[in-house]
């Protein structure tokens, strides 16, 4: 959602350089209304149904539903084709679903769409990846200040080394502390990079959080319904970085291990890096998981018999199919031939008249 002017003046009004403080907001026009406007608004024909709601409900941003084609980009989505599960303009109407049988306008298809169990999976999946988003973050978070600890608890246990070690080995000494510090700069370095990623995915994910909390709350069925629809491809693909984000994070810390000092002494010791996969609990979503969409029909360009038989005298002109697959074959005349689906002439009726 997009930050609105904190003065809240109606949109018509500035448009007239007029300043007239807002008092309701209609989400299907993204404008703000004076009293005046608003009764205006509500005496046009084509605004006769949008969605008006209180402007203190607004909270100083405004609805981001997109409305056009992603296709058609001048045309505007109207309806949904339960086929393929899509959004769809006139034109996509024209090319993509020609063939479709479940076209419906989004009105109807969003009747009752809060108390569905899509609207309710959608409303678990934005909670549960923000919650895990969130997770990851304050591990990670936990994770560079113990990196910062285990620096320090190396840098003590190089100290008591030292201390038994004369000065003729403060030289290697010396070396490993380059290297401690090396690699803790370079894990540093690493570690804030990575933060900085899960905090631009959290915030990401919260902004579509917060944009679905607020549609769930003020906008009108068809609103939520379209919003589902706009955000669940984006929703997928957040959660799709999330997994591989989260799947490559490591608990890293240092540590320090001895040489033997009953050896040939040719380093102070060396420094290693230890990695310990950070756990998050992540699942897969339910309604965003790859759908396999139903091919569009085409016209059989050609024909292959599984039964062939004859019917005596039948002269057939015309033949019908009911549901449980009996055959009606109409004659020249006035017979009306009831045959199976096998070739077995069940009834032979004598009509009224010609057919």
């Amino acid at each position: 959602m997009a930050s609105m002017s904190p003065n809240m003046y109606c949109g018509n009004c500035s448009r007239k350089s007029r300043s007239t403080k807002a008092v309701k907001y209609c989400t299907d026009c993204g404008d703000l209304l004076c009293t005046e406007c608003l009764d205006v608004h509500g005496n046009i024909q084509a605004c006769a149904f949008h969605h008006i709601i209180d402007i203190n409900a607004v909270d100083g941003k405004v609805f981001n539903i997109s409305k056009s084609c992603r296709i058609h980009s001048d045309m505007v989505l109207e309806y949904f084709c339960s086929d393929h599960d899509a959004l769809c303009c006139r034109s996509c109407m024209a090319s993509a679903h020609r063939s479709c049988d479940k076209l419906l306008p989004i009105e109807v298809a969003a009747k009752g769409i809060k108390s569905t169990t899509m609207y309710e999976e959608i409303v678990n999946d934005v909670k549960t990846l923000n919650s895990a988003v969130n997770e990851l973050e304050e591990k990670k978070r936990k994770n560079i200040s113990t990196l910062n600890d285990s620096k320090v608890i190396v840098q003590q246990d190089m100290k008591k080394l030292k201390e038994i070690f004369q000065k003729s080995i403060h030289d290697l000494e010396t070396a490993v502390k380059f290297k401690v510090e090396k690699n803790h700069s370079i894990l540093s370095e690493k570690a804030k990079v990575e933060l900085q990623n899960i905090c631009y995915r959290r915030q990401n994910v919260q902004n579509i959080s917060e944009q679905f909390e607020s549609a769930s709350k003020h906008c009108s069925e068809s609103q939520t319904f379209m919003l589902i629809h706009n955000i669940k491809e984006e929703l997928n693909c957040q959660a799709n970085h999330f997994q591989e984000l989260g799947s490559s994070q490591k608990d890293v810390s240092l540590s320090f291990k001895e040489s033997n000092l009953l050896s040939v002494v040719t380093s102070f010791g060396t420094v290693e890096i230890k990695e310990v996969a950070l756990e998050v609990q992540n699942k897969p979503f339910k309604v965003l998981q790859a759908q396999n969409l139903q091919q569009q029909r085409k016209i059989p360009t050609q024909f292959k018999f599984n039964i062939k038989f004859e019917v005596r005298d039948a002269r057939g002109v015309d033949i019908g199919v009911t549901k449980d697959n009996m055959l009606f074959l109409c004659n020249t005349g006035s017979i009306l031939y009831v045959m199976s689906d096998k070739g077995r002439q069940l009834a032979t009726l004598q009509m009224d008249g010609r057919q």
